[in-house]
Order: structure tokens, then C-alpha cells, then sequence
């Protein structure tokens, strides 16, 4: 199992999204394409982030449900009385939400290094690279289909 190469079984192309899209964009995108993580590309493909559900939800952004603190959300001070009237859909982009700091796998990888990557690091997505572009992804699903020996539904594209 540890010399599969993490390219068998990755996925490709990658689903991605592009920094510019609007949460409800994306929302039914995840939807639509049946995932809860997309790497974040810009124009040329090079990876800027990832996105999940996690990161839509206001109270992960600092909202919190007291007034302890000072609520924000992406950044912005806002009262109480503006929680309601928040809407996250027409305004706010994925590069507001987006993790930056992505943990990628080089395309010589192994399953056991990916296995081990994300469980470690309890990652439902890793981003595969190679020679710094962005040319597959591994999905925890990917992985356990692998160990479980269950084939793919789709030949032409794994995850």
C-alpha cells in the first residue's frame, strides 16, 4: 500500500474556484459538484487557498454569541443590532474566507504519505503539486477507497 503513487489515485483536474466567487456562488457550486473543500486558484491556476463549509459559517469568522467581545466578521466591527442584517451571500467573496496557508503534497508522494499527512494534520483535502502548479488534489475519501479497495465510480477522474 505505501508505494502506490499519490498520482494513481489523486484526482484530476482538481474542482477549484476562483478567489472573485460569492459565497452563494460557491455554496452551490460545493453543492453541485458534491464537495465540502475546493482549492482557490487564480487566472493562471497557481493555488491561493482553500475553501470549505467551515469557513462559511459567521461564528468561525470571530462572530461570536456573546457580547464578551467585540464581534467581528471578516475583519469589520459590527453591533449587535447588525448581526441580522448581515448578508453574506451578495457581498462577500471566497479570498475572504479562504485558508491561506494550504498544506500541499508533492506529486511524488505516496498514499502512506498522504494517509499520514492528513490525518496528522486532519485535512479532508490536500493539494497535489508539481513543479509549483497545482495538478491534482487527494479528497480523505480518495485515501480510504484506496485502503478499502472499493474502485473508482468515474475512471477518468479519481476522489
Amino acid at each position: 500500500m505505501n508505494r502506490i503513487p499519490v498520482t494513481d489515485f489523486m484526482r484530476h483536474p482538481p474542482v477549484t474556484t476562483r478567489p472573485e466567487t460569492t459565497l452563494v456562488e460557491l455554496v452551490a457550486a460545493l453543492q453541485r459538484k458534491g464537495v465540502r473543500t475546493m482549492s482557490v486558484v487564480d487566472e493562471g491556476g497557481n493555488l491561493l487557498g482553500v475553501v470549505s463549509e467551515t469557513d462559511l459559517f459567521i461564528k468561525e469568522k470571530g462572530v461570536p454569541f456573546s457580547m464578551e467581545k467585540v464581534p467581528t466578521l471578516l475583519g469589520q466591527v459590527i453591533g449587535e443590532d447588525q448581526i441580522e442584517d448581515i448578508d453574506l451571500g451578495k457581498g462577500v467573496t471566497v479570498r475572504e474566507v479562504m485558508t491561506r496557508d494550504v498544506i500541499t503534497i508533492d506529486s511524488s508522494a505516496t498514499l502512506e504519505d498522504a494517509a499520514w499527512l492528513m490525518h496528522k494534520k486532519k485535512l479532508s483535502l490536500l493539494p497535489v503539486i508539481s513543479d509549483g502548479s497545482l495538478v491534482g488534489e487527494v479528497r480523505r475519501i480518495s485515501v480510504l477507497r484506496v485502503i478499502y479497495g472499493i474502485p473508482r465510480e468515474n475512471p477518468e477522474t479519481t476522489g
